[in-house]
């Protein structure tokens, strides 16, 4: 590309306005709430990183720090919309070099979680889910991961408001039977009682001293909510994105946190204290399948491993929302090539969307190059090796969604401290300050708790994870360096059709925001 056709930024149309708050709220569904308390929540009970008997207590303390977060987006998405979102948010709140840089290693990020992780985990679910009810021969793990691929790709072309049905379809066809789960355990009593002594950090330890700790719970309950920023990537086709774009990322944040507090209590009183404390809960290979036969039946853990299915086809369609638009977005300011920024008939970048199949694929052939299964265990009593993963698809599964969760939580801390100066700019009041600080302590608690203990090498699992997210961020660093050299006008006019929003507070009327002076009160 020639040095004039770099500096010329390419348009593009998405789809039009009349995208709503449930809209918004199916995108932030992205969290993935069934899929993550299948394959991620159990993670938090980890005895060597996480957060032991206190798995319940490092989710409530991870949710109210997301809740601050998603606040602290909030005020970002009431001000601007744009189809890239973060990088929208972080080039007119903070700087472009800023807003570009970090664009960078968020999205490559999302393809290490949801938007190539995601088809790991469809295919270690649909595989287990055939071989368990159907037969013990059949198409290899990955094979179902490539149709969920497909099936994600097939509807995202077809337009946003098609993906976006589907998604509430899957999402409310799921958290029903996952609730009444949770109830008929909590009803029953668990295995030896209802307690609250799960909520006492003194069980395991706060700052990780013989393990992760509360701390490194922490970490690891954070990733439960890492997604819900995708609600932002439809602002730019939202008929009112500084009203609806903020309420969904609250709203659905608070009431993902309350359900994972819930879920993680019944979890943690139905496997009892000591099979958490010594990581039953935490490396089961299906953890909801195991209460709900213990608790309900056999027949019921099927239907659970269906609904788990579904939410995590929910959660690969949105974050598949997110990905496509934000390398739209950047093709189409010029800082990617232009074909990045082609669109559908039917208004949807599937140039963009096609970086999910980059993702997955990529992942699926990390499996093969690799024997992560192998590398993270811990030697018992006996002094021989034991996994902490059945299989290597599992582990890589895991540990991808570990890289895209330091990667995201790295984004939502530059955020909260850019926040600072958007909230000095308009004159923001004591408490938002308040929730702003509680949004930057949030991640780094979450980093200290996962990084903290030793040995800092390859046979520590969140270390390895580290590892290759500075390689993320190197990679970022390469690309932006390019941009600048190559491209310096189209990274100062980064974002330019996210204009400021100047109109009245979206939220004033529900939270009591006011106006401050003559400017957009946050």
């Amino acid at each position: 590309m020639s040095q004039v056709a770099a500096s010329e930024p390419t348009t593009g149309d998405l789809g039009k306005k009349n995208l709503t708050t449930m809209h918004a709220v199916a995108q932030a569904l992205a969290i993935g709430p069934m899929f993550s308390v299948a394959l991620i929540l159990g993670g938090v009970s980890r005895p060597d990183i996480g957060a032991g008997w206190n798995a319940t207590l490092a989710v409530l303390l991870a949710g109210l720090g997301v809740v601050a977060i998603a606040y602290t987006i909030s005020l970002y998405a009431r001000k601007y919309a744009g189809a890239g979102a973060v990088y929208e948010y972080l080039t007119h709140g903070a700087h472009p070099w800023v807003g570009v840089f970090t664009a960078g290693f968020f999205f490559v990020g999302a393809l290490f979680l949801g938007g190539g992780g995601i088809y790991l985990g469809l295919g270690i679910l649909s595989d287990n889910f055939w071989k368990g009810h159907i037969s013990d021969s059949g198409p290899a793990w990955w094979i179902w991961g490539m149709i969920a691929l497909a099936i994600v790709l097939v509807l995202n072309y077809f337009g946003v408001r098609l993906a976006i049905r589907a998604m509430l379809t899957f999402a409310a066809l799921s958290f029903l039977p996952m609730l009444i789960l949770a109830l008929v355990i909590i009803f029953k009593g668990g295995e030896n009682g209802n307690t609250l002594t799960m909520f006492n950090p003194g069980e395991t330890s706060l700052f990780g001293i013989t393990g992760g700790g509360v701390l490194g719970g922490i970490l690891l309950g954070i990733l439960l909510f890492v997604g819900f920023e995708a609600a932002a990537s439809i602002g730019e086709e939202s008929e009112d994105p500084h009203r609806s774009i903020p309420r969904a990322l609250i709203g659905t944040v608070a009431a993902a946190a309350a359900f994972y507090v819930f879920m993680s209590y019944a979890f943690s009183i139905g496997y009892g204290q000591k099979a958490v404390s010594t990581g039953a809960w935490a490396f089961s290979p299906n953890a909801v399948g195991d209460m709900a036969t213990k608790y309900v039946g056999h027949w019921y853990a099927t239907l659970l491993e269906i609904v788990v299915i579904l939410d995590a086809m929910a959660l690969a369609l949105a974050i598949c929302v997110m990905i496509g638009r934000g390398f739209f977005a950047l093709g189409r300011d010029g800082l990617l090539p232009s074909f990045f920024a082609k669109t559908s008939r039917h208004d949807t970048p599937w140039v963009g969307n096609l970086m999910v199949a980059v993702g997955g694929i990529g992942l699926v052939l990390l499996v093969t190059a690799t024997n992560y299964a192998t590398q993270f265990g811990a030697t018992g009593p006996d002094g021989k090796f034991v996994p902490f993963f059945p299989n290597d698809q599992f582990a890589t599964f895991i540990l991808s969604a570990t890289i895209g969760s330091f990667a995201i939580e790295l984004v939502y801390l530059a955020l909260a401290v850019a926040a600072l100066g958007l909230l000095y700019r308009s004159g923001g009041k004591w408490w938002q300050y308040l929730i702003v600080l509680v949004a930057i302590v949030t991640p780094i608690l979450g980093f200290y708790g996962a990084l903290n203990p030793d040995p800092h090498d390859s046979s520590n699992f969140n270390w390895v994870a580290a590892y290759w997210t500075i390689g993320l961020i190197l990679v970022a660093a390469l690309w932006f360096v390019l941009c600048l050299v190559l491209r310096r006008d189209n990274v100062r006019n980064a974002a330019a059709h996210a204009a400021e929003h100047t109109g009245v507070a979206p939220l004033d009327e529900t939270l009591g925001f006011e106006a401050a002076g003559d400017t957009t009160p946050l």
